[in-house]
């Protein structure tokens, strides 16, 4: 997409102001919004925008509000979709996950974008009725797990080894489905 202020440069900047109702909105190089904001047109936060967005994507600036990273989260710079290839910075330069299986590959890193987005990280909505059964059958397993962890810690192995039992079984049943 070109800059709607010169036509020539690709717009980067993707303003959007609502006043009394009334919304203006621009999609701009980085030198016309530079000159926009000069002339007092829009309003930006140059102090964390204009110092290179992506320059520290994991530790702070622009993207680390949206996608949610905290300082302290090491990501593993060479980790790469088996599928398309993509990278976790590809992902955080094109704003978009690169295909599905990007999910299972960048899972750890996403999860807090995705909940945050979506308010979880998990399905909540409607399952197609022949696949219930199985959307059920992991909904339970990851329950058991977490309270056979429990069970673990506070020492209480008699319920371990029956949760221990019926996770056996449940991953059993998967495996036949």
């Amino acid at each position: 997409m070109l800059c709607e202020k010169c036509g020539k440069n690709k717009a980067t900047v993707f303003y959007r102001e609502t006043v009394n109702g009334k919304t203006t909105s621009w999609s701009l190089c980085q030198d016309c919004a530079e000159v926009l904001e000069k002339k007092g047109d829009i309003k930006l936060d140059t102090d964390s925008f204009w110092s290179d967005p992506f320059a520290d994507v994991f530790g702070g600036g622009l993207l680390q509000s949206f996608f949610g990273l905290p300082a302290a989260r090491q990501i593993e710079r060479g980790k790469k979709c088996t599928l398309c290839g993509a990278t976790f910075d590809d992902l955080v330069r094109e704003g978009k996950v690169g295909c599905p299986k990007c999910y299972e590959i960048f899972g750890d890193e996403l999860e807090d974008s995705i909940r945050r987005i979506h308010g979880t990280s998990s399905h909540t909505g409607r399952v197609p009725s022949r696949l219930r059964e199985g959307f059920d059958r992991k909904k339970k397993i990851a329950a058991l797990e977490k309270d056979l962890k429990t069970a673990i810690r506070e020492e209480r192995f008699e319920d371990a080894a029956a949760m221990r039992d019926e996770l056996k079984t449940l991953r059993d049943a998967g495996e036949n489905a």
